[in-house]
Parts: structure tokens; C-alpha cells; sequence
């Protein structure tokens, strides 16, 4: 026998203790999306050229001179060997092209040059056209391009050939630390020659190809 205070106090406790325990029952799943979101939100690694994008997933800064520089998201579409091989192929190209530029409005000019009259760069592309020399230039950059068509199919087909690599170092490959500083100023150099010698040529053409200063 339980007396009807005792059983009163026991009725009573038990919704009391339910209604004490609610809060700590609601508490704990409440906190666990606050840790997942924070979590998440630590793994985002961002650009270092781009800081307000996230950084290409596949620039990982093996290469020289990767500093998740993708915008567009090519590298999710095209090989990343390929393109690499490609910024060099025209990096070098221009750092030539704006050499020899601005070397002919200085007055430096190839054998046999002189039939073509008083030129400057600007002007040299439409009479090298109409004398046929231009094609001439175009077949050596041809042959060029087949000839290095092997060395491109070996780096794609896995070989563990550098793009751009075509033994040519200067001696420089004996210092694997020197070597890689200068991978590094070969791509700086390329892309502010693509720019430079983009520049050089629009601003040629704005002042009616009348060669150097360019104005």
C-alpha cells in the first residue's frame, strides 16, 4: 500500500522530469549541422592567384609557375600536359617574336631583305606576303611542328617527359634546384611576353604601323 500523498508526488515528478529532459533532448541534433557546416567550410582551399574562387581541383602546384590560375575551368576539360605544352610552345615563340620586332624597326634585317624596299615590322607582313617569303616561313614552322609532334605524343602517352622538354638545358640540368628556378622564369617570361608582344601589335596598328616607339 502507497499512500495517496506518495502517490500523488509520484504522478506529479514524472512530467516534471519529461518536461525537465525536453530541452536536452532537442539540444544535441541542433548542434550537430553548426560542427558539419564549420567542418565544411574548412576544406574549401582557395586560389592563390584567384582568391575569391575556389582552387582548380587539378592545379595542384606540381608544375612551375601553378598558381590555380583557371577561370574558365579548362584543366576539367583538357589535358593538363597538353595545354602546359602549349603556354611554353607560345611563351617561346613570343619572347623571340617581340625581340625580333622591335630588332627590325631598329634596323636589323634578314639577307636578302633589302629587294623588299624600306620596311618596318608592321608593314614587313603584307609585302613578305605578296613576295611569297611569308610562305616560305609558314613551311619552316610546319616541318617544326611535325618534328615535335613525337616529343608531345610521348608526354600524353605517359613517358615522364616534362612539356616543353626537348633536352635542350644549356647545362643547366646538372643543379635540379637551379633548374627549377629557371622553369619557373621561363613561364613568367612567357606569359608577359603572350601579353607583351599582344600589346606591342595593337598598339602598333593604332599608330599606322610607324615602328618603333610604337606612338
Amino acid at each position: 500500500g502507497t499512500s495517496l500523498p506518495a502517490l500523488a508526488i509520484i504522478l506529479l515528478s514524472e512530467p516534471m522530469l519529461a518536461l525537465t529532459n525536453m530541452p536536452m533532448a532537442f539540444s544535441a541534433p541542433m548542434a550537430a549541422p553548426v560542427v558539419a557546416q564549420r567542418a565544411s567550410v574548412s576544406m574549401v582551399v582557395k586560389s592563390q592567384s584567384l582568391p575569391f574562387l575556389e582552387k582548380p581541383v587539378n592545379l595542384d602546384g606540381s608544375m612551375a609557375g601553378d598558381v590555380g590560375f583557371d577561370p574558365l575551368g579548362l584543366s576539367n576539360y583538357f589535358p593538363l600536359a597538353w595545354m602546359r605544352e602549349a603556354e611554353i610552345k607560345h611563351g617561346r615563340v613570343c619572347m623571340l617574336a617581340i625581340v625580333g620586332y622591335i630588332a627590325v624597326d631598329f634596323g636589323l634585317r634578314a639577307p636578302g631583305a633589302a629587294k623588299l624596299g624600306s620596311l618596318t615590322s608592321f608593314s614587313a607582313h603584307d609585302a613578305t606576303v605578296a613576295s611569297g617569303h611569308m610562305w616560305a616561313l609558314l613551311g619552316v614552322a610546319g616541318i617544326a611542328e611535325i618534328a615535335g609532334m613525337a616529343a608531345i605524343a610521348a608526354t600524353m602517352n605517359g613517358s615522364g617527359r616534362a612539356p616543353g622538354d626537348f633536352a635542350f638545358d644549356g647545362g643547366f640540368a646538372k643543379d635540379a634546384a637551379k633548374l627549377e628556378r629557371f622553369k619557373l622564369s621561363e613561364v613568367k617570361h612567357s606569359r608577359l611576353a603572350m601579353m607583351a608582344f599582344s600589346g606591342l601589335i595593337t598598339q602598333d596598328a593604332l599608330a599606322n604601323g610607324g615602328g618603333f616607339p610604337y606612338f
